[in-house]
């Protein structure tokens, strides 16, 4: 799972804590207003990485990601500025398919600029050797009527337990059966607010946990396969992905639940391996 970090009412304690506990702490700017210059970006970026590291135990080699608020960006010089601050991805670029049995786009390098439709201007146009766009693919909704931006983002919202479940499941199972990219729910901390929320991706966790061939990683581990495909029967071995035990590491759902709600949004990636490496 990934935290994104905002500089407004974040514990920092709390952050150490998460990220101890093999939580991928992102960066997600100082103040969440609309960041669209290079001199934004830079205050922002740069400024919340220092506060994160001076106020908890969290080291700059542990920060590789960014995500813009409202998902507005500053194109190119927004890359410039992550890439040579020695960011290693951005999530901020939306990707909508019109149904659910339509394709999402895997993450990729920026080697040719951003080269899927813009959907929130600007998008980088120009080259950046490297540095990794991790799309925001949207989920279809309930009953695959529209486009969800983010798992709480639906205009027809499901009602009950069953019905969130089936949402979730429903676009899981077409990125499985289709061309597996990376299945990624993103979304903002209240959504957990609700009882029948927490029940409904509870069971989908536990679903995903049934698959032999399904991983629940953070961004940054999705990057690094992405960079060192690893096949299925040695991926054991992968060092991205392997977890250091900690002492007390047991965190309930309850207490993640009290933490989040200081952050702007959680998302995290479940990994989906083609068959091919099994």
């Amino acid at each position: 799972m990934t935290l994104y970090a905002s500089g407004d009412n974040t514990d920092y304690t709390e952050l150490n804590h998460y990220s101890d506990r093999g939580f991928e702490i992102a960066i997600h700017s100082i103040s969440h207003t609309v960041i669209d210059t290079g001199e934004k970006i830079q205050i922002e970026a740069l400024g919340q990485r220092e506060n994160i590291i001076n106020f908890s135990n969290i080291t700059k080699d542990k920060i590789h990601g960014w995500r813009s608020p409202y998902l507005q960006t500053a194109g190119d010089v927004q890359i410039e500025v992550l890439q040579n601050n020695n960011f290693t991805y951005d999530v901020s670029f939306p990707y909508t398919r019109k149904k659910m049995t339509d394709l999402n786009p895997w993450p990729f390098t920026l080697d040719y600029g951003w080269t899927l439709p813009c959907e929130i201007q600007p998008c980088p146009t120009e080259k950046h050797p490297g540095f990794w766009a991790v799309p925001v693919n949207a989920m279809r909704d309930y009953g695959d009527w529209g486009a969800c931006g983010f798992l709480d983002s639906c205009v027809n919202k499901p009602l009950t337990v069953n019905q969130t479940y089936t949402y979730i499941m429903d676009n899981f199972r077409s990125h499985y059966h289709g061309n597996r990219a990376p299945f990624g729910i993103h979304m903002h901390a209240t959504w957990f607010t609700k009882p029948e929320h927490i029940e409904a991706m509870d069971r989908a966790i536990q679903d995903f946990l049934g698959y032999d061939d399904v991983f629940i990683v953070n961004i940054n581990q999705t990057v690094e396969w992405m960079k060192r495909p690893t096949e299925l029967k040695f991926i054991n071995r992968f060092k991205a992905w392997s977890c250091s035990p900690q002492a007390d590491s047991i965190i309930t759902f309850r207490f993640i639940l009290i933490f989040i709600l200081v952050v702007c949004g959680v998302g995290f990636y479940v990994k989906l391996m083609s068959s091919v490496f099994g």
